[in-house]
């Protein structure tokens, strides 16, 4: 084989026999180096042995932690100390007055997001503020699921509402309060110019000026100063 492999190479140009050469001369190196390495003894790298003790110290440490905890869990009347509440969440336990917030306010409640705090401010002051929980189903695509979720985070002041006088609005003020319809409007400011105003609710109540379900709704919107 041998001598098959150096006819072959005589037969080469010189040029390729160079290199025929070189390509054999590197593997055979490649060959001793690689059995060379099996042979010599496993040495570990300098400091292992000191990384291994400082691991199993450590292990060692959690181990004891773990133990100590389980421990004092087991105790009555022990509690280990958790994790303090954020000061974000420890201030969303207080209610906040619904009628003075802004929309970014509202943002911490839970299902309340950028558009539904823009919605209910809306509304808000459409209304001229909330006298009660009910209302915010009236917002649009505010489901009962999230209001039930803020109920308990929300209080209703009502002296914080704002009231239009029925003998000063203009008409298109009286109809862009949501609970007021147009055949509402035309009848309260028809009856208000022939008589030179309205005193009380009891006189649009006594008169059917509005439809009681709507009176009902609209009277702590209304006030009646001349």
């Amino acid at each position: 084989m041998i001598r098959r492999f150096l006819r072959e190479l005589y037969l080469l140009p010189r040029g390729e026999q160079r290199a025929m050469l070189l390509l054999s001369l590197l593997l055979i190196m490649g060959v001793m180096a690689r059995v060379t390495v099996q042979l010599l003894p496993a040495r570990d790298p300098p400091g292992m042995d000191k990384f291994v003790t400082a691991s199993r110290l450590i292990m060692d440490a959690f181990e004891k932690a773990d133990s100590l905890k389980e421990s004092a869990n087991c105790l009555p009347g022990t509690t280990l100390p958790g994790p303090s509440p954020s000061p974000r969440y420890a201030s969303q336990a207080q209610p906040i007055n619904i009628n003075i917030v802004d929309s970014a306010q509202l943002l911490p409640l839970p299902g309340v997001g950028p558009v539904f705090a823009g919605r209910i401010i809306k509304y808000r002051n459409l209304l001229g503020g909330f006298t009660n929980i009910d209302q915010l189903d009236e917002v649009y695509g505010l489901k009962q699921e999230i209001i039930h979720l803020i109920t308990d985070r929300l209080y209703f002041d009502t002296t914080s509402i704002r009231a239009m006088n029925v003998n000063l609005a203009s008409f298109r003020d009286l109809l862009r309060h949501p609970y007021l319809q147009m055949e509402d409007v035309k009848t309260l400011v028809k009856y208000r110019d022939f008589n030179g105003g309205i005193g009380s609710l009891r006189e649009i109540e006594a008169n059917e000026l509005l439809p009681d379900s709507t009176l009902e709704k609209v009277s702590p919107y209304l006030e009646f100063n001349h």
